[in-house]
């Protein structure tokens, strides 16, 4: 036998005299050293979470499953690690709500334009939520220490609805998957849960967004290298002309609309949206400019209350409700969201534009779900730009 195999089989036999297998050992050794984040789910502790150990939606496992292993371990749970992808990878369709990918020193320095040392609303072009999240002392700018999120908790990449895994408008303590100290400063009125209001703010219907000025820092009606946010190479593929900027024609011409919607660049199909389920996918992927045809009908029913009902354009007593996802807007109503971006009020409305680019989800303006009864009928129709 090699020394090799000696020392192997060696190794082998000292574990088995300890009483551990090579293979408990190894799980071992991986195992994180003192407290990890979401410990409490972990059934069997081995320092990994599955799956079916996971106490949250798909989408929210997905949020934490940074290398898509199909499990969360290492950094994944690690306290007070964050997200760390490099920007030169992000091909991705660019927009301000898409979540922070980078949270480093160097993806700070880039956004901070004007070079003060904290980022406003107009350097972010990204999800207004996070920015909410990240904002600790509530100033409306988030400086450096705040970005880096150093020995913070707050998760960062969960949106409201990926927490909110039962659809009663409040994300409760044991769906939270952040800190005790963070879910604290959240909760603003103290009672013990967090509203939408709470977590994201007052958000109005999504529908008059113009994604080239969000990025357009210096208002110079074109996007230089500087104000790209993403890969050189995704900026080239948008510079058509090859002059080293972006124009408004150029980038609502590339789009950055992932998939084709029909064979004819049209699409007629029938969603039934479910009143007490948040979104409803529409299987439907539409490109910024897109002309969308809704034809709605049906009735649903908010509480237990049974003359609360609403017809597409809402609420047929007119009410609003306080943590809807579109504010200022008659609960009940049709509402749309285009990929991760805020909602849009759909209403009675025929015909809308697409703002953005993105997968069309459908779902019912209403804060609290698990008592609604009822659905609506939606046959939409697509026109490509």
């Amino acid at each position: 036998m090699c020394s090799r195999g000696k020392a192997m089989a060696f190794g082998t036999l000292a574990l088995m005299t300890l009483g551990l297998s090579p293979l408990v050992a190894t799980a071992e050794a991986q195992r994180p050293v003192g407290r990890y984040r979401f410990e409490e789910m972990d059934r069997n502790n081995d320092g990994v979470i599955t799956r079916d150990e996971w106490n949250g939606s798909a989408q929210s496992f997905n949020v934490h499953d940074w290398n898509r292993d199909g499990r969360l371990s290492g950094d994944e749970i690690r306290m007070g690690a964050q997200r760390n992808s490099n920007w030169e990878d992000a091909d991705h369709n660019p927009s301000w709500n898409e979540r922070n990918l980078s949270w480093t020193r160097s993806a700070f320095q880039s956004l901070d334009h004007n070079r003060d040392g904290r980022l406003t609303p107009n350097e972010w072009h990204y999800d207004l939520e996070t920015f909410r999240r990240v904002d600790r002392n509530r100033d409306n700018a988030i400086n450096l220490s705040e970005y880096l999120g150093e020995n913070q908790n707050d998760d960062r990449g969960d949106d409201f609805d990926d927490l909110d895994y039962n659809n009663d408008g409040w994300v409760s303590r044991a769906e939270w998957h952040g800190g005790a100290q963070e879910f604290n400063w959240l909760d603003r009125n103290r009672d013990g849960r967090l509203s939408r209001f709470e977590v994201v703010g007052s958000q109005p219907s999504f529908s008059t967004y113009d994604e080239f000025n969000g990025l357009d820092y210096d208002r110079s009606g074109t996007l230089s290298r500087a104000e790209w946010h993403w890969s050189n190479q995704s900026f080239v593929q948008r510079d058509t002309n090859r002059d080293g900027i972006i124009s408004r024609q150029e980038f609502e011409n590339s789009g950055g609309a992932p998939g084709e919607v029909g064979a004819l660049g049209q699409a007629n199909q029938s969603v039934t949206v479910n009143a007490q389920q948040r979104w409803t996918d529409t299987g439907i992927t539409v490109r910024a400019g897109d002309v969308l045809t809704f034809q709605s009908s049906g009735q649903i029913q908010m509480s237990d209350n049974a003359n609360d009902t609403a017809g597409p354009a809402g609420a047929f007593s007119r009410r609003t409700a306080p943590d809807a996802p579109v504010s200022g807007v008659i609960a009940g109503a049709l509402i749309a969201k285009f990929g991760e971006y805020p909602p849009v009020a759909i209403g009675d409305q025929r015909q809308i534009t697409a703002p953005v680019s993105g997968r069309l989800y459908l779902g019912v303006n209403d804060d609290h779900l698990p008592d609604n009864r009822g659905a609506f009928n939606v046959t939409i129709g697509v026109q490509r730009r």
